[in-house]
């Protein structure tokens, strides 16, 4: 390994520290324990400078927060998709993953509403996931697996959907699996053909 590379990993490693501290100070406390000194205090940093070294705005941390989320949730959801052998089932695997890791990740759940809701501006990110979720539904159309509606208008449904259920996240253990099972159900019936189109 050469210096560079050392150097990159520390700083990688010690971007995600702060990340992670971030998410677990918005978990506990909201927006108002995004303060750099809440999350000096919740990651165990020697000071709050070693933060804006990193982010030099309150926005940027936001932002790597959604983004760390956002990968770590498709690190899990490519996978399902990836083997669903169908349009249809490939739509299931969307839904149901992406609700597993949110019901299994409470605090990165509440770390990203929190920050939507506290600085009162779209996710980032929102309309690329609407785009290729239009997509995904607009090829399963034209395969004949999906029956007639509005590609863009479904896609926001179900994203809706998923974010109501991440904003209801609490860090209490609970058991999500008949909720996210209905949640796929619905969905499914809802983007299927009717019977007497089926081909």
């Amino acid at each position: 390994m050469t210096p560079e590379t050392r150097t990159y990993a520390r700083t990688e490693g010690r971007r995600r520290q702060i990340v992670s501290a971030t998410i677990q100070a918005l978990a506990e406390g909201g927006y108002a324990a995004m303060t750099f000194s809440r999350i000096r205090e919740v990651g165990r940093l020697s000071s709050t400078r070693l933060i804006s070294y990193h982010f030099d705005t309150k926005d940027r941390l936001a932002e790597a927060v959604v983004m760390q989320v956002v990968s770590d949730a498709a690190e899990i959801m490519r996978p399902a998709m990836d083997t669903a052998s169908d349009f249809r089932a490939k739509l299931s695997a969307y839904i149901r993953s992406n609700l597993e890791y949110l019901s299994g990740h409470p605090a990165e759940a509440i770390a990203v509403t929190e920050i939507v809701r506290g600085s009162g501006r779209p996710r980032s990110g929102d309309d690329v996931s609407v785009m290729l979720l239009s997509v995904l539904l607009s090829q399963g159309q034209h395969a004949g697996e999906f029956g007639e509606f509005d590609a863009e208008v479904m896609a926001r449904s179900i994203r809706a959907t998923i974010d109501e259920f991440a904003y209801r996240r609490t860090l209490s253990p609970r058991d999500d699996a008949a909720e996210i099972a209905e949640i796929v159900a619905i969905y499914d019936r809802a983007t299927a053909r009717a019977e007497g189109n089926q081909p």
